[in-house]
């Protein structure tokens, strides 16, 4: 368990930065993984495969439920995170995540996987697996979880529906006709591997979220979406 005070650098806007709290999250997720497989961190030597290509811990899925909204989280205030991590096979590591204080909690499954380049400086990429001689020490999972099935089924286009905290989801079609473009930032949405940083997902969601709701007077009364609203739970994939 570890505290963190809320501070400016962990605030945005709107309350609570659900972009800073991904990459706290998956700052833990990480230190887990790596005291798990018995290496000094993510660009540890030994954090290679069979072949000797260097690995990247990606995230595959992740899943978050705010029971209390983001915007609720006020400077000064005191979060624990607790971290329960297990391995399901020797390509995925699954953790759930508690942020939590006495008056909010912040509940985040993640799921990662390893891949490495096809060819050094480019982002093509293939899964592999760590060296066999890395013994994971972490509780192995007896079935795949469930957020592995559902991010497949939803990559693969096996299920187009999607039921999540009561609202109904659908890839099938798009009935308002939305499209927006976005240009990912190399200052803000990549990280040192050169690769889409999982943190930004959620950020660049809600921009274009919101821009589409002006552009399109999505939303009655007056203000700014980003203040109105406030983010109760999200999923993400890869």
């Amino acid at each position: 368990m570890s505290e963190t005070a809320i501070h400016l650098p962990q605030t945005d806007a709107t309350g609570l930065s659900e972009n800073w709290l991904f990459k706290h999250c998956g700052e833990m997720h990480w230190d887990y993984l790596c005291a798990a497989m018995g290496v000094s961190g993510v660009n540890a030597k030994e954090m290679r495969d069979d072949a000797g290509n260097r690995l990247y811990p990606t995230f595959l899925a992740i899943k978050g439920r705010y029971a209390t909204p983001l915007c609720k989280v006020q400077m000064d205030q005191h979060f624990q995170t607790t971290v329960k991590l297990n391995h399901f096979g020797r390509a995925f590591f699954h953790s759930t995540i508690a942020f939590t204080n006495e008056e909010a909690r912040f509940d985040l499954e993640m799921l990662t996987t390893f891949v490495a380049r096809n060819r050094d400086g480019l982002n093509d990429l293939h899964q592999s697996l760590p060296s066999a001689n890395l013994v994971y020490n972490s509780t192995p999972l007896s079935s795949s979880p469930s957020l592995l099935k559902l991010s497949q089924k939803l990559r693969h286009a096996e299920i187009t529906n999607y039921d999540f905290i009561g609202y109904h989801f659908s890839s099938a079609g798009n009935d308002l006709n939305l499209q927006i473009s976005y240009e990912p930032s190399p200052y803000i949405d990549y990280n040192g591997a050169g690769l889409l940083y999982f943190a930004a997902y959620p950020t660049i969601a809600d921009t274009l979220e919101r821009q589409l709701v002006i552009r399109h007077e999505l939303m009655e009364g007056t203000g700014d979406w980003a203040v109105r609203t406030s983010t109760v739970a999200r999923v993400k994939g890869t």
